[in-house]
This record gives structure tokens, sequence and C-alpha cells, in this order.
């Protein structure tokens, strides 16, 4: 990865947020019939989680923030200040410098149990910022915002807009495999049923099987692909709401009324969307941390499949070929009309010219 430039020199780091450069804002159309919103469910369902479930004896936090669409992640390692760094491959790993004090009250970790639990940041080359047992929201977004996107500029990319950043956001909580109590543990000795501790992910809640940061970072891998693949249904739902008159104005007007030229503006904006989709390593690929210690791989296909990673992504590409049929049937329609207006040019000039030479016979023998 480059190096960043001087202040104000700064250039872009990836292509990919020319998707938002060239995003136009959805017209507001009153039929979604075809094309029904999609709709947010699973952070409703967090939400409704949250409220329901048993309480325990603690819990910490995990917030997923994508503020920006590059990170120069070994420069962040080299420039951070308070936080003490190790980089590896696409992600840095920040935890707290013990040797200096924070001068923010709110990035303090929370308490738990028997002791305190360091607060922990997996910084994605890719723009993700998974945080670890910070107290709340607002203390992640002031990190983003003082530290981030104030003292490490030089090493972001473009910012997100803000209904994308909003998307992108979600959060679960965590805690650690608590063994069972004296007597059921006796008695899954006596049966030699006991089993060793493995990690799991329900209501979520991730049950972390050890307290070593590769098995919060197998986790953060997963929850930062979510985050991103977050993003990217955003901008296929306002693909969908930019086109989603088309089909109705068909039904009543018998053809779309739009020139080739936005039409196949439309479609090259298609095409940046299901690219930047399909051909993003970093929404596709398996990370290569995994190539280079596996122990903690199951639990990133565990959190995968959790958020549905792979049925999201089938989900997307199937709402963006549908809306791919419908371009390419105005243009087929668009070409036919035109067709259609040159036979009839054809078929007049044919009229005019016998009607000529009609004239010129008539005149000849008068």
């Amino acid at each position: 990865m480059s190096s960043p430039t001087h202040a104000g020199e700064k250039q872009p780091l990836l292509p990919r947020r020319g998707l938002g450069q060239t995003r136009e804002t959805a017209t507001d159309h009153s039929n979604r019939i075809l094309f029904p919103k999609q709709a947010r469910a699973r952070k409703a369902v967090a939400e409704f989680r949250k409220k329901t479930r048993p309480p325990t004896p603690w819990e910490g936090r995990v917030g997923m923030h994508l503020p920006v669409d590059e990170i120069d992640i070994e420069q962040v390692a080299q420039s951070v200040t308070g936080w003490k760094a190790l980089s590896e491959f696409e992600v840095v790993r920040l935890f707290p410098d013990t040797t200096t004090t924070s001068s923010s009250t709110t990035q303090q970790p929370q308490q738990h149990g028997e002791g305190e639990e360091l607060p922990e940041i997996f910084v994605f080359s890719f723009g993700a910022c998974i945080f670890w047992n910070f107290p709340n929201e607002a203390a992640e977004k002031e990190w983003i915002s003082q530290t981030l996107l104030q003292e490490l500029n030089e090493c972001c990319g473009d910012s997100y807009k803000d209904d994308e950043i909003q998307e992108a956001m979600d959060s679960v909580s965590f805690q650690y495999y608590a063994p069972p109590a004296a007597a059921a543990a006796a008695e899954n000795n006596n049966n030699n049923t006991s089993q060793p501790p493995i990690f799991t992910i329900k209501r979520d809640v991730c049950t972390l099987s050890t307290k070593e940061s590769g098995e919060k970072l197998a986790v953060s891998f997963a929850l930062a692909k979510s985050s991103l693949l977050s993003l990217y249904e955003l901008r296929v739902q306002q693909v969908i709401e930019r086109n989603s008159h088309l089909p109705e104005e068909m039904v009543q007007k018998g053809r779309v009324h739009m020139s080739t030229h936005d039409l196949t503006r439309e479609i090259g904006r298609l095409f940046l969307v299901k690219h930047g989709i399909n051909l993003d390593q970093s929404l596709i690929d398996t990370p290569e941390e995994f190539w280079e210690d596996d122990r903690f791989e199951s639990t990133y296909d565990t959190t995968l499949k959790y958020f549905k990673i792979t049925k999201r992504l089938d989900l997307v590409n199937e709402r963006l070929d549908m809306v791919g049929e419908l371009h390419n049937k105005i243009l087929e329609e668009n070409h036919t009309h035109h067709a259609v207006v040159l036979e009839w040019i054809i078929i007049i000039l044919i009229v005019m010219e016998v009607l000529i030479e009609a004239l010129v016979l008539v005149y000849e023998k008068s």
C-alpha cells in the first residue's frame, strides 16, 4: 500500500468511492410494487433481542463502523498516539498504551467481574473499524472523529456519505466462556461428556472461547464484512428506488420515454455497483491471516454464517440482475422503436419519390 502524500496533495486511494460520486439522489416515486423497499430488519430485531435477553453477569459491546473507504494501516500503526499497534496484512490491532493517560473519559473501558477488560480496536484497510469493549456508540464515534479523521487524517481515504455511514453501523455484545458450576462439571466428568469451550453467537451475543486477540480478530473480520455489505445493500436499494417508476410507466404508457444516452448512463451506474460488490476482495476473499494461523477460522465462518453474508450477497446480485433485465428490455424496446421510426421514414421517402415521379409524368404528358 502506498504511503500518504503531504498535506494539500492527498490523492484518492481507491477507485471504489467513484460509486458515491456517480450516484444521484433517488427520485421519489409512489409506485413500489415491483421493487419494494428493502427492510432493515436485522437492526430492529437486534434491539428487540437486547430488551428480551435474560440477564448475564457481564457483557461487553462490539461496535461496527465504516467511516471511510480506505485506510493506510501501516501509517496508522506508525502515527497513532496513546495506543499500541500491531499490524499484519490488511488490519491493525490497537490496544491502550498503559504508560499514557487518555484525555477522553468516554473511551475508558467497561468494568466487569474480577478485573478490567481493556478496549481494543481493529482497523481494516478497506475502512472498517471494529471496537471492542468501548462503553457506548458515542465513545466510538468520538475516537473516529478525534483520532481517525483528525490526528490520522492523512492515513484515510474519502469519507462516505452520512446515510451510508449510518447504514453500515451496527453492534453486538460479547462475553467470555464461563465454565459450568462445580456440580454440573462433576456430573459431566462422571459421564465423560465434558467438552472444550467453543465459540458461539446467539441472539447477537458472541461467546468467546478464549481471551486471545486472534479470536476477536476472526470475529472482527466477519463483522467488518457485514458492515461493508450493508453499505452496498444501501446503494443497491438506491438503484432500485431510482428505477422503480419504470415498470409502471411501461404499463401506463406502453413504453418508457428515456433516451438511449440516459439509459446507458443508468446501466453504467448499475455495473459500477455490481462490479464493486463482486470484485471487492475485502468482501469476497478469505482473509490472508487465516493462511498463517487457522486456529480461529471456524470462528470467522460461524460469524459469517450468523450474519448470512452469502445469502445477502446472492440476494443483492439477484436484485441487480432484475434491474439489469429491466434495463435490457427498455434498451431493446428503444432499439425496436427506433427501427420502426426508420422504417416509416423510408416508407414516407419512397411514397414521396413515387408521388414526385407521378407528378413529373403528368407534367410531361400535359
